[in-house]
């Protein structure tokens, strides 16, 4: 469990999927698997196309978004371009997980809130895909955070300590005295750590782990909380 903190919290910065929403492996693997059906593609290659676009996809390489990536990897694959009608059917699957699993976990519009009723800075630091701002930006969390980094559109992704230092920056308050809080994905708590924030991991008990998406997990081994709410007894 994470102990308090021998100074009180001045900022805190969040992860999003994962930590603000949930989201379940088991989602996000149909929706690519559905997405390449609806497309006529083999079903190995395109999974492993998106995966392989991954980077690309999170740091800005696809100015004309998710239907400029798929058309990458249906080229790639040597099929035809895909016709819109056809990329609509593509998209569906993930309009449909996005509505499903796309909304706060219990505990994270109240924690933030309450953060925000005291003054306290706050941040948002996602690694994503370029159609999550918009979701974002029309989502019950729309408006309470000072600082929204998405990776897709700053070019820069976790672990590097410049996507932090990025957030840091930006909400004017040293690392020290600044909460990250994030489920582990992409290595976020190490390299939190690393750049002196304190780094706690959400780690809801009643979850099981292996069944939420995340990828390139973090072996975290320091702080956690069971519910986001505990995070305001370090303020």
């Amino acid at each position: 469990m994470a102990e308090p903190a021998s100074a009180p919290l001045r900022a805190a910065i969040f992860d999003l999927f994962g930590t603000l929403p949930e989201f379940p492996v088991a989602g996000f693997e149909g929706m690519i698997h559905a997405g390449a059906q609806a497309l006529g593609a083999d079903e190995d290659a395109f999974i492993a196309g998106w995966y392989r676009t991954a980077e690309a996809r999170q740091s800005g390489g696809y100015p004309g978004g998710i239907p400029e990536n798929i058309r990458e990897i249906v080229a790639t694959m040597g099929m035809p371009t895909p016709t819109d009608a056809a990329l609509e059917r593509a998209l569906a699957p993930r309009e449909e997980m996005y509505r499903r699993w796309f909304f706060p976990r219990d505990g994270a519009l109240e924690t933030v809130t309450a953060l925000r009723d005291r003054g306290i800075p706050l941040g948002l630091i996602s690694m994503c895909a370029p159609d999550t701002p918009a979701m974002w930006r029309a989502s019950p969390f729309a408006g309470l955070f000072d600082v929204e980094v998405f990776s897709s559109e700053v070019g820069l992704r976790k672990p590097d300590p410049a996507i932090y230092r990025f957030a840091i920056d930006r909400l004017g308050t040293p690392p020290e005295v600044t909460l990250y809080c994030g489920d582990g994905s992409y290595r976020e708590l190490t390299g939190a750590a690393a750049v002196g924030l304190v780094a706690v991991e959400i780690r809801d008990p009643a979850v099981v782990r292996g069944e939420q998406l995340r990828p390139d997990g973090d072996d975290w081994a320091g702080a956690w909380v069971g519910d986001l709410r505990e995070l305001l007894d370090r303020f």
